[in-house]
């Protein structure tokens, strides 16, 4: 079902939590801060998830195209879509689709990456920045940490980001868990753009689902 599958989505959203941090230290950082306000951003994603517990692994792959709170989603056979006010999750093979309020929740910092970006402005901090190596290649790192465990930041113990040396462009990503699960990011055609003028792009044409969809409505 579509509610049982958005674990895909609140992986995911992890990464882009980190769009705006307290404290941030490293100009790089802060020149990706600054970009990700004032843009519309567009990326493709594979990951990969390790648990602790099992040898199995989850893999996946997307694209988003984020702009403040508003965001799409393509991923894993689901598309969300988020204007701000509504999201909706859609599952075309399933023939499913989810429908809820986005307010700011708790759940929703951990579910929607839209307000991560723009509005968990200070759950994180940058503990270190350096060079490292990602999938074999030179590449900048920024460490982050928590600042309060376990309140909007889904347990997570630390996250890496990797910028493309001396860029901000971000090329991947790596987030641990408490329960010491891994999940690793790669990011392609990372690019800024200018900003779109309306969310119009962002909400969900209802018109596309006909009556065999099963929709659960939560608004």
């Amino acid at each position: 079902m579509v509610i049982m599958r958005k674990n895909i989505i609140i992986t995911f959203a992890v990464i882009l939590a980190t769009a705006f941090t307290a404290g941030a230290k490293s100009k790089t950082l802060s020149s990706f801060i600054d970009k990700v306000s004032s843009s519309l951003v567009t990326f493709e994603y594979s990951f990969t998830m390790r648990t602790s517990k099992s040898s199995a692994k989850m893999t996946g792959s997307g694209d988003v195209r984020v702009q403040d709170n508003a965001f799409v989603m393509n991923g894993n056979g689901l598309e969300v879509w988020c204007d701000g006010r509504l999201r909706w999750t859609v599952d075309r093979l399933a023939e499913e689709a989810l429908v809820e309020t986005v307010d700011e929740s708790a759940d929703v910092y951990a579910t929607n990456p839209a307000l991560m970006i723009t509005s968990v402005d200070a759950a994180f901090e940058e503990v270190s920045f350096g060079a490292a190596k990602f999938q074999g290649k030179a590449v900048d790192s920024s460490v982050l940490s928590p600042v309060n465990k376990g309140k909007y930041s889904m347990d997570i113990n630390e996250l890496r980001l990797y910028f493309k040396s001396g860029t901000t462009t971000l090329v991947g990503a790596e987030v641990k868990l408490n329960d010491g699960s891994v999940s690793e990011f790669i990011i392609k055609d990372f690019s800024f753009s200018d900003r779109l003028e309306t969310k119009e792009s962002f909400r969900f044409d209802e018109k596309t689902l006909d009556d065999s969809y099963v929709v659960t409505d939560l608004r």
